[in-house]
């Protein structure tokens, strides 16, 4: 694969140095720019790397992961190489290795590499742990937190990106739930600085926090949500999504009504998010899982009279899966049909889940859906309520299960 590559480099005050790793990456095969972002710089940082044939951009918020996201947005390829400043302790001939590792479905390469110096203590006692029970997915790795990589940033929504250290973790993870794969090269051996136990100290408290969030998020478990139209979603269930959107998480939602008012709304809502989509409800039937746990989690509207569609084909399509792979998936959401801020029929909340930061984009959507007059029905909160398929009453739950398909051979 030889699409070109911007290099973004995070750098503060490190004007001595910075012009010798522009001038060494600009030359090397594939590079395509080098963007070095000046994250509050004392010195000339910037203007030494300007000089040196880098665009250099400005970001005064200081922490790790606001640089990254700052540089990521400045590139002009999708294909980005981040790379620290300090650079003079590499073979960076091997840095070639990365963009000769990327294949068809890989989205992210790793840079591994060891130091004589550092038993890497937050590897081994922190971030490998985490990651075996968590994300057994990742777990074949050898430097998971490595700040050396290659990604495809098209996958992933890096806006969103964790601000602080954990951001390096953070993109590995969104690249992982978005279904794509994760690489690893050697890059060699480095010999930095010993550094003391606050230093770790301080990073494994940031990156604790970080994982615990994610799994709390369970960003490896796609959402597939069906619906005949977009209102009921946007009023039911938008702050979930773009709470489990913004955090990396696989979201896919099939509408009946998909060239509406209301769809469009949904659409630009989440169009920040590459793994979220939007879908023809007809098209449910063929649903594949992108998210790497293979187990989705299915949403429909709670049955009505006339919009028993979409439930219908969850559980059609859940019973296929459960099917191919031998496995019982969670048990299937039922969001409300809300009017007049009250859930219409017999619905009966017994599931509440955190909207977190996915409140400020439903509350957005809702006001453009007032402007078709339908009353706004956000109510400021944390928390959206479901109700689980099997507390339906008996007659109603048995009505709309799908009867299996007999297999040709008894018929």
């Amino acid at each position: 694969m030889s699409d070109p590559v911007s290099v973004v480099i995070p750098a503060r005050n490190e004007a001595a140095t910075i012009a010798k790793v522009v001038t060494t990456l600009s030359v090397m095969p594939c590079i395509d720019e080098v963007v070095v972002v000046d994250n509050g710089s004392s010195d000339d940082t910037a203007d030494v790397a300007r000089r040196a044939g880098a665009r250099a951009v400005f970001e005064p918020e200081p922490g790790m992961g606001h640089a990254i996201r700052r540089g990521f947005a400045a590139a002009r390829n999708d294909w980005v190489m981040k790379l620290d400043a300090d650079l003079e302790k590499f073979d960076t001939a091997l840095f070639a290795y990365m963009p000769e590792a990327r294949a068809p479905g890989v989205g992210l390469v790793k840079g591994a590499w060891n130091d004589p110096n550092d038993n890497m203590p937050m590897t081994r006692l922190l971030v490998m742990p985490a990651i075996r029970r968590l994300f057994p997915g990742l777990s074949g790795l050898e430097a998971p937190n490595s700040g050396i990589y290659m990604l495809n940033r098209s996958l992933i929504a890096h806006q969103e990106l964790s601000g602080d250290y954990a951001a390096d973790l953070d993109v590995m993870l969104r690249v992982h739930a978005a279904g794509a794969e994760v690489a690893e090269v050697d890059i060699g051996r480095i010999a930095h600085d010993a550094r003391d136990l606050g230093h770790y100290n301080a990073m494994a408290e940031t990156i604790l926090s970080f994982f615990l969030r994610q799994q709390e998020r369970q960003i490896t478990e796609e959402l597939v949500v069906l619906a005949q139209d977009a209102n009921q979603v946007i009023r039911s269930s938008l702050g979930y999504i773009a709470a489990r959107s913004r955090s990396g998480g696989p979201v896919t939602i099939y509408l009946d009504q998909t060239d509406n008012r209301g769809a469009s709304i949904l659409k630009d809502a989440l169009m920040p998010f590459p793994t979220a989509r939007v879908l023809p409800l007809k098209d449910a039937k063929d649903f594949t899982p992108i998210g790497p746990s293979g187990r989705p989690r299915f949403f429909a509207p709670y049955p009505s009279a006339n919009e028993d569609q979409a439930i219908r084909t969850a559980l059609q399509v859940q019973m296929r899966l459960e099917d191919e792979m031998g496995i019982d998936l969670p048990e299937l959401l039922l969001m409300p049909l809300v009017q007049d801020r009250m859930a219409m029929g017999g619905f009966h909340a017994d599931v509440a889940l955190k909207v977190d930061d996915g409140h400020v984009i439903k509350r957005a959507a809702l006001e453009q859906v007032a402007q078709d007059h339908v009353r706004d029905t956000f109510v400021p909160g944390l928390m959206e309520m479901f109700q689980t398929f099997d507390s339906l009453p008996d007659g109603l739950r048995i009505g709309l299960m799908p009867i299996p398909t007999p297999e040709a051979g008894n018929m």
